[in-house]
């Protein structure tokens, strides 16, 4: 085994050794988090790749739910404005028949009138 190869064998066996021998501090947290990258690396990017699909999904949903509640709030809208219209027309249709049978009672009041005066 060459220098190379001893210094790589060192450092795999969890000690970091510098090009003149002495050895450098080792941080068991990052050996840590390499370990578990290795453990538990590519189960976490399978769950972060499933929640940006599930991410995507729930945002094209909410587009669609807005874009139908748009939808049903102008049909609303189009239909309180329909019937607002016909129930002005309805008051004003029944003003006219209120003020038709007025001058019809006016009218038989004043034929009443004229016949007991004969």
């Amino acid at each position: 085994m060459n220098m190379k190869g001893a210094e790589q064998v060192g450092k795999a066996a969890g000690g970091a050794a510098s090009a003149n021998g002495s050895e450098a501090t080792v941080h068991p947290e990052a050996t840590i988090d390499q370990v578990r990258n290795l453990l538990f690396g590519g189960a976490q990017r399978t769950i972060e790749s499933n929640l940006a699909g599930l991410r995507e999904e729930i945002q094209a949903s909410l587009k669609q739910l807005q874009a139908d509640f748009a939808k049903e709030v102008a049909a609303l809208q189009t239909r309180l404005q329909e019937l607002e219209q016909d129930t002005e027309q309805k008051r004003l249709a029944s003003h006219r028949d209120v003020g038709a049978a007025i001058s019809e009672l006016g009218a038989a009041i004043t034929r009443l009138g004229s016949a007991t005066g004969r």
